[in-house]
């Protein structure tokens, strides 16, 4: 087993090995990313990653699925080691996932001058928004907000995207993507409405 659990270390040499040869056929990554780093440091963190039943990740996971999720990691210039992805263990698969930092990063590696600034609404507040008919695209005609509806029950939300387009989802939406969350009680979700609402937005 030990030995088996070496040769999977290995692998992260082997997607570096990779990504170089692909960066020589032209193939190029966001700038100021340190891919090499990010491969070795998100090796270590999974020397510690556990599957469900605490086995560790390294013995259960096959040898091509760890390529493959360093690899995903890589191609989108994220770093697991840093918060900007999870790599989580299904069954003998090891999978990569963007984390909403790594998300916020790889929009940011396109339009640096993006910020996400979403907005909630709130019950009582004045929001109107318009279709524009010769695109289909929403935008905002306005959305006054009072002081005393700052403690109100939320009834949606909407955030500018990068290319200048708005997105507006309803409490519905919201409380659909909370439900696929892993946490049944949503705990996280009811006590900081607020932050978890812009952060679905930007999701």
């Amino acid at each position: 087993m030990a030995t088996e659990v070496q040769l999977k270390q290995n692998v992260g040499d082997a997607v570096i090995a990779r990504v170089n040869s692909l960066c020589e056929a032209g193939f190029t990554m966001p700038k100021d990313y340190q891919f090499v780093n990010a491969i070795k440091m998100s090796m270590l963190k999974l020397q510690e990653l556990k599957d469900k039943n605490g086995r560790s990740a390294l013995e259960v996971c096959t040898p091509a699925s760890i390529s493959t999720a360093l690899f995903q990691m890589v191609t989108k210039g994220l770093n697991a080691a840093l918060n900007q992805g999870y790599l989580i263990v299904r069954g003998d698969q090891l999978c990569f996932q963007e984390s909403y930092f790594g998300k916020v990063l790889m929009v940011k590696s396109i339009h640096p001058d993006w910020h996400p600034q979403p907005v909630v609404i709130r019950e009582g507040d004045v929001f109107e928004h318009g279709i524009d008919v010769t695109t289909g695209k929403k935008f905002i005609i306005k959305h006054e907000q009072k002081f005393e509806n700052l403690d109100k029950d939320f009834i949606g939300g909407y955030i500018y995207l990068p290319t200048g387009d708005v997105h507006i989802m309803t409490k519905k939406q919201i409380m659909a993507a909370w439900a696929k969350s892993s946490s049944r009680e949503q705990a996280t979700h009811k006590a900081f409405s607020e932050k978890m609402v812009g952060k679905t937005l930007v999701n």
